[in-house]
């Protein structure tokens, strides 16, 4: 099932698309019910040729969501105080997989106050929630390579900024999968943050190769890798990151939720999001005044990942100078710079494409350890 999109996972990264729509014309219809500034809204399909199971996961969504709870809840909030949104982010994978997630933030059943994920993500063909052991060849092997990134890099970039702060186990049986990955959902309970969002942790396919069920991989050529490179970054563009070159940090800071306060560095400030597309994945902007709802991204800095077959911890920059040829520049990367850049000492080279350029940062050893794309 999953075979598919794994085979033609780069092929889809060149266009940078998203799957909105199956052979079967399937519709992700919004059912939604305001009273005031509350809110709850949930996905239904329509449009399968198979009725039953097209009932069948839309029972299911209902039932195992907790949006009747939300429902009754709603109801009761009239003039007071309190407030619930209840919203929802979904992924139809051609006519293969559906996945939802649904944020519940404000008052819960049996809660003052809070937040939680319903996460689902199901079989198109028989209407069943898929399990692990749909996706992955070794369910074990994958998992705790997941949750060996997870504990590394969430407890990086988040210790002290959590309230309650157990990133193990991975909550394993609590996904979704969209055209960039998996995602898993944590309870509140286990890993919450200061936000009052409980937290996420996403992967990428390419960071978990190797490990699916049936995984065919396409090999782009050193050409096609080098024109995919070209045109993205020539538009500010990365592949699986939400935001762009000159978006407002305002509106990338209130739909993606700044994690904490920015971090200065020599001419910029790097932006920690919550959402957790944005593991790893720092945001830069200028640092020329104390506010910055009049900044714009100035840059993307990947520390996961890679760009169409470059990949973070993996490629050398033999390999890389083989695809792109030789960079514009060439800089050294001194201790000093590290710590100032919070990156490991090396060197770095730039490839220009139109207004925007790209860097690649090789540590001591010559393996790629971070991107950045900039001005």
């Amino acid at each position: 099932m999953l075979k598919k999109w794994l085979t033609c996972l780069l092929v889809l990264l060149l266009s940078f698309s998203l799957a909105q729509a199956c052979a079967d014309e399937i519709i992700i219809e919004q059912i939604a019910t305001q009273i005031g500034e509350n809110c709850v809204a949930y996905p239904q399909l329509s449009g399968m040729k198979d009725a039953a199971v097209q009932q069948k996961i839309n029972d299911d969504i209902v039932m195992s969501s907790g949006v009747t709870n939300h429902i009754v809840t709603l109801a009761t909030l009239m003039g007071g105080q309190q407030k619930l949104m209840v919203n929802y982010q979904a992924a139809l994978l051609e006519d293969d997989i559906f996945s939802v997630v649904i944020s519940a933030k404000g008052k819960l059943p049996g809660k003052r106050d809070g937040h939680s994920w319903a996460a689902m993500a199901y079989d198109l063909h028989t209407g069943e929630r898929l399990t692990l052991d749909d996706l992955f060849a070794d369910v074990d092997a994958a998992v705790a390579r997941m949750e060996q990134i997870a504990e590394e890099t969430l407890s990086d970039e988040l210790n002290g900024y959590m309230e309650y702060s157990d990133i193990l186990p991975l909550p394993v049986e609590s996904f979704t999968l969209d055209e960039n990955g998996i995602t898993f959902w944590y309870p509140a309970e286990q890993f919450s943050l200061l936000s009052g969002y409980s937290g996420a942790c996403q992967f990428w396919y390419e960071e978990l190769d190797g490990l699916w069920l049936d995984q065919e991989n396409v090999q782009l050529s050193d050409a096609e890798i080098k024109t995919a490179i070209s045109a993205g970054i020539a538009e500010g563009k990365l592949p699986h990151v939400p935001v762009q070159m000159g978006q407002s940090m305002q509106q990338v800071t209130q739909q993606y939720r700044l994690l904490r306060t920015p971090d200065e560095f020599p001419g910029g400030r790097y932006f920690v999001l919550g959402d957790p597309a944005f593991r790893q994945i720092l945001v830069i902007s200028d640092a020329l005044s104390a506010e910055y709802s009049q900044s714009v991204v100035e840059g993307i800095q990947l520390r996961r990942g890679g760009l169409y077959g470059l990949l973070i911890g993996r490629t050398t920059q033999q390999r890389w100078r083989e695809v792109l040829g030789q960079p514009d520049e060439n800089v050294a990367f001194s201790e000093n710079m590290a710590y100032d850049y919070d990156l490991p000492a090396g060197q770095y080279d730039v490839y220009h494409y139109g207004e925007n350029q790209l860097r690649l940062h090789a540590d001591e050893n010559g393996v790629l350890c971070a991107l950045q794309l900039c001005k």
